[in-house]
């Protein structure tokens, strides 16, 4: 089964691919990724929801072994 790669749009109005989000959000800073995460409920974008959780949910991670 072959995985639609569609655009999503940030909080800065950018469209970007999947792929793309994923390396945009991966460089945010965590209150950034807290910005995106306002903005993906109040625009309902789910899908970008999910990718701005996960990566916070990584960096929180990350913080908390240091």
């Amino acid at each position: 089964m072959k995985k639609t790669n569609f655009p999503l749009k940030t909080s800065k109005g950018s469209l970007l691919d999947n792929n793309e989000m994923v390396n945009y959000i991966s460089k945010l800073s965590i209150q950034e990724l807290i910005t995106e995460l306002d903005y993906s409920r109040a625009s309902k974008n789910y899908d970008l929801e999910i990718i701005v959780m996960n990566e916070y949910y990584r960096k929180q991670a990350i913080k908390d072994l240091k």
